[in-house]
């Protein structure tokens, strides 16, 4: 219901009350004790009786329309003062549940920031506890392989640089034409100086060696019927040697390799007088010459071979074999071929077979 609606229906009924009291007033007048002697009036005082009794009626009336409109008046005033404290009451009500509704919207969303701030810092804290689990965790794997890498180191003499030092002994075999002309099987000791790292393929290799082999006599061919007694011979080395490495058991540390290389072999305490001396570039058959060359000769050669390695800690024990050709220059003439032979190489050759140990 409106206000308005309201109001008219208070002021209807206040306007409905208001006659009804005014006619009570009218049917009902006072009643006086005082016995009131009735006399025939003159018709003058009559008519003066009834103008005061209209007047007092009309009187009346104007009052009670008064006492109406007035009871209206108040009754609006006081309508439209009802109407105005529920207005009053009602914005109140409104203002104060938006108040209410906007606090708990800002503290719904105070909430809400402070659980995404909490989420974002425990996320922000998980990630740096995560980044310092990671960099500990790389650190310490680093460390290890430092650690692993210099326990590696101390197990060799050379830091596992990859360089190696060996000693080696075994036979030293003659070939074809130095087997042919007298000389017999002795011994060899070499000492490889090399580089290769750990788990390649190619090195290199410098070998120092030492060869004797025993000097037995030779009886020329043809109709000369001359006897060389040869002595001992000496050979010393200096070879340049690439090396090819191929693993056989890797976790064992066996391998096959390859060597070959070049250098220069320098004989010595041969005897001027003996078959080797003739293959060095000596004329044996002339005594003149012989009595003043030399009694040293050093020349060029090339070697080639195989072996195989054995890992045993920082060391590799190893066997290997070679052959050893070195060039040489003599006098290619009639009497040399007929007193040698018609199929005289030039070229001296053995065969060293060694066992030997490498330290890196």
């Amino acid at each position: 219901m409106s206000i308005r609606s309201v109001v008219f229906t208070m002021a209807g009924a206040a306007a409905l009350a208001l006659p009804a009291a005014a006619a009570a007033q009218t049917q009902q007048p006072p009643v006086s004790q005082q016995r009131i002697r009735v006399q025939k009036e003159t018709p003058m005082v009559s008519n003066s009786t009834t103008n005061r009794t209209r007047m007092s009626r009309r009187d009346s009336i104007a009052n009670a329309d008064r006492m109406r409109r007035d009871s209206i008046d108040a009754a609006a005033r006081d309508s439209v003062a009802n109407v105005e404290r529920m207005r009053a009451d009602s914005v109140a009500r409104v203002e104060k549940a938006r108040t209410d509704s906007i606090a708990a919207i800002e503290k719904a969303r105070a909430d809400s920031v402070a659980r995404v701030e909490r989420a974002r810092a425990d996320s922000v804290a998980r990630v740096e506890a995560a980044r310092r689990d990671s960099i500990a965790a790389v650190e310490a794997a680093a460390a290890a392989e430092r650690e692993r890498i210099q326990r590696e180191k101390d197990r060799y003499r050379f830091d596992g640089s990859g360089w190696y030092m060996g000693l080696a002994a075994g036979a030293a075999v003659p070939r074809s034409d130095f087997e042919t002309v007298g000389y017999k099987s002795g011994y060899d000791i070499s000492l490889p100086i090399g580089w290769q790292k750990k788990n390649r393929a190619f090195g290199v290799r410098m070998d120092l060696g030492y060869s004797q082999f025993s000097g037995n006599n030779f009886v020329g061919q043809g109709g000369q019927g001359i006897t060389f007694s040869n002595s001992d011979a000496k050979v010393m080395s200096a070879a340049l040697n690439l090396t090819a490495s191929i693993p056989v058991v890797k976790s064992k540390g066996i391998s096959l390799y390859a060597v070959g290389g070049g250098g220069v072999y320098h004989f010595r305490d041969y005897g001027v007088t003996s078959s080797l001396s003739g293959y060095l570039g000596n004329d044996v058959f002339e005594q003149n010459e012989i009595s003043s060359t030399e009694k040293t000769r050093t020349k060029f050669g090339a070697n080639g071979g195989a072996g195989i390695d054995f890992g045993a800690g920082p060391a590799n024990i190893y066997i290997e074999s070679r052959l050893v050709n070195v060039f040489t220059d003599y006098d290619d003439n009639v009497q040399f071929k007929d007193f040698f032979g018609s199929n005289t190489s030039k070229s001296l050759r053995w065969v060293p077979i060694v066992l030997g140990v490498k330290i890196r």
